[in-house]
């Protein structure tokens, strides 16, 4: 190891169940009308400059109006809640633990909302996410992916489930390391070669992941297009907190961690994390060619600039019933759910981000 650290000896990424092809299923038509688009309120994001011409990438705040006579214009099948129905029992669901956070608010929301039923949320990785809703012991998943093809067809011909999906907020990989760390040149080609198993120099960053069956684990090697084995320099620890006190220690480390980690700029505990490292950013190619650098953060995940941003999906049993996974999927797809994914930093995926043109030329400072 080239850092000694007197923590636990880290124990080498494995990664025979992580190259997995992402292949999601049609949506439903989850056509929404005016109502849950009018997202108008801009955060104060940092100018881009373009050539003379400085763009604002504007992202929602809050929902300024809701037109309730808008809601005709609505798919019955995406919003088949019963009007006026009183809903009551419990809700098995198993969450991605890199979502902890927004959907402990979320259930405190919901749960307020429709006060006869209780969430019953366990924080499971993947394959016990699989295996619980095989099972019935969770009757609805919220992931960082949709289900793969070869999954979807596992579930068809052993357990007869045919799978609803929806997607319901845009996350990502957030990239750390110690405030020293230079990210001028990074990129993702470079990342790639980082993780190759035949790049043995001393000078690579160590990689450090947070957990070895973490979604982002696999989230990255499919996204660099890794099925088998990788660096020796790739380690996963056992808690995101590991991942950030490692970084802060070493001068040449790269941390993976879920982005709603860092994502609620309000929280005091957050605030304190960011004073102690850095969000790397990378390097990336904009629409007009230029070369602009991005990161984890709410605006580039809004506009799609960042390479490593993820979906957030809804997986339950094909069932056009009113039920409660189809309530609380509704909830977290429309209006209130959106609102929350959005104060605490992701993005919802019921709208659409404005793209502000500020011309700047000719104009003066005022004396």
């Amino acid at each position: 190891m080239m850092f000694d650290m007197k923590s636990r000896p880290f124990r080498p990424l494995r990664t025979q169940n992580s190259g997995m092809k992402q292949k999601g299923i049609p949506e439903p038509n989850t056509k929404s009308g005016f109502a849950d688009n009018i997202w108008l309120l801009c955060l104060g994001f940092p100018f881009r400059e373009r050539k003379g011409r400085r763009h604002l990438l504007c992202v929602p705040l809050t929902i300024l109006l809701i037109l309730s006579s808008c809601s005709q214009n609505r798919n019955p099948d995406s919003t088949n809640v019963g009007e006026g129905k009183v809903y009551k029992g419990e809700l098995k669901v198993d969450v991605d633990p890199g979502l902890e956070h927004v959907m402990k608010l979320q259930q405190e929301v919901f749960e307020y909302q429709h006060d006869s039923v209780r969430l019953n949320i366990q924080y499971r990785n993947e394959a016990d996410m699989l295996s619980d809703f095989r099972t019935g012991k969770a009757t609805m998943l919220v992931m960082t992916r949709a289900l793969d093809s070869s999954e979807i067809q596992s579930l068809i011909k052993q357990d007869t489930i045919y799978v609803r999906e929806i997607k319901v907020a845009h996350d990502a990989v957030a990239l750390i390391g110690n405030k020293s760390f230079n990210d001028s040149s990074l990129d993702i080609e470079t990342l790639k070669k980082y993780f190759d198993p035949a790049n043995t120099g001393t000078d690579v960053p160590q990689m450090v992941f947070e957990d070895q069956h973490s979604s982002v684990v696999k989230f990255m090697l499919n996204k660099l297009g890794y099925k088998g084995q990788v660096s020796n320099h790739v380690y996963a620890l056992k808690s995101t907190e590991e991942v950030i006190d490692y970084v802060k220690k070493s001068n040449n480390s790269i941390g993976f961690i879920p982005f709603n980690f860092l994502s609620n700029l309000q929280n005091e505990g957050v605030r304190k994390i960011y004073d102690s490292i850095k969000v790397i950013s990378l390097r990336t190619v904009y629409k007009d060619g230029s070369i602009i650098r991005v990161s984890a953060n709410q605006s580039d995940i809004a506009t799609g600039d960042y390479p490593l941003t993820r979906n957030i999906y809804t997986e339950m049993r094909l069932n056009y019933a009113d039920n409660l996974e189809w309530l609380f999927a509704n909830f977290l797809f429309r209006e209130r759910g959106g609102r929350i994914f959005l104060e605490d930093g992701l993005m919802p995926a019921n709208f659409t981000p404005l793209d502000v043109d500020v011309n700047t030329d000719g104009l003066k400072a005022k004396n």
